[in-house]
């Protein structure tokens, strides 16, 4: 499989992770369990179809997907990075036709083990000073929040335009009254992001529908931990991540989660699977 994974890395020059070889890779486990989806996409429409009522055919799947070059001006990202590397890289994108055969695209956050889903480089780098500034920073009630952004003036991070597009993106940030700082700290900063090039993809035309899907593990339960810092957010008591972040959406299809497991599972109620690679999957990693 690694030899697979590299020779397609190396052909779409994209940026392997300094923690590929790791075993708790999420890089390593998304290309692991969705490569093979891509070689095969028959496949893949039979294995993800229970999971995308809407789905005819998969036609595609990327890896590390940036979408072109104008997504990176729209984004206000460098160009100097590349996909998996220093631009918003979505860990898979699937791409089918739906049953009325437009074209449809759903960008995958995929996660193992990591607690959370991601916290901003900007805050978490930052000076004391600067970490001040987000946390006192009120994007309902100050109209120059997006400019005191270190994503939008720090020397380090020049001009990101996220702030820019928040509407665009389906981002209520209305939603956030009540909320002490920015509110994307930690843990909705990658989820902005994925939500940011789902945006982009919509403005591009060629896309009839264009969603966002976490795929985890299901063991991997702190994953779905809310903050402290969002508890005002919550509107029941077990409400997760993925149900606080929904609700600050607004007129674009919510995210949604498929585990690990509801994906095996459909595998294994086909016939003819590759048994060398699900038996890797299942000695590597349980499932």
């Amino acid at each position: 499989m690694y030899g697979q994974i590299k020779e397609y890395m190396e052909s779409e020059n994209i940026a392997m992770h300094s923690e590929a070889l790791n075993l708790k890779s999420s890089q390593a486990a998304c290309f692991n369990f969705l490569l093979p989806l891509r070689q095969d996409l028959k496949l893949a429409t039979h294995v993800l179809r229970p999971y995308f009522p809407s789905m005819g055919y998969v036609t595609n799947i990327e890896f590390e997907f940036t979408c072109d070059e104008n997504a990176t001006t729209w984004l206000g990202e460098p160009d100097t990075g590349g996909r998996g590397q220093n631009r918003t890289s979505i860990d898979a994108a699937i791409f089918y036709n739906d049953n009325n055969g437009k074209l449809s695209a759903s960008l995958v956050e995929w996660k193992y083990t990591e607690r959370n889903f991601g916290r901003c480089s900007a805050y978490s780098n930052g000076s004391p000073e600067q970490r001040d500034v987000c946390r006192r920073l009120n994007e309902v009630e100050d109209k120059q929040a997006g400019e005191k952004c270190h994503l939008t003036s720090g020397k380090r991070h020049r001009d990101r335009h996220y702030w820019d597009h928040m509407r665009e993106a389906g981002i209520n940030l209305k939603a956030f009254d009540g909320i002490q700082g920015c509110p994307f700290q930690d843990p909705f900063y990658q989820l902005m992001r994925q939500f940011m090039l789902a945006a982009y993809l919509r403005t591009t035309g060629k896309y009839d529908f264009v969603a966002v899907v976490a795929m985890s593990f299901a063991g991997n339960t702190n994953l779905n931990h809310s903050s402290r810092q969002l508890r005002p957010l919550l509107q029941n008591r077990d409400d997760g991540i993925i149900e606080v972040w929904n609700s600050v959406l607004k007129d674009i299809p919510p995210l949604r989660h498929i585990t690990v497991e509801e994906l095996m599972a459909s595998v294994d109620h086909l016939e003819g699977v590759d048994v060398e690679w699900r038996g890797y999957i299942k000695e590597r990693y349980g499932v």
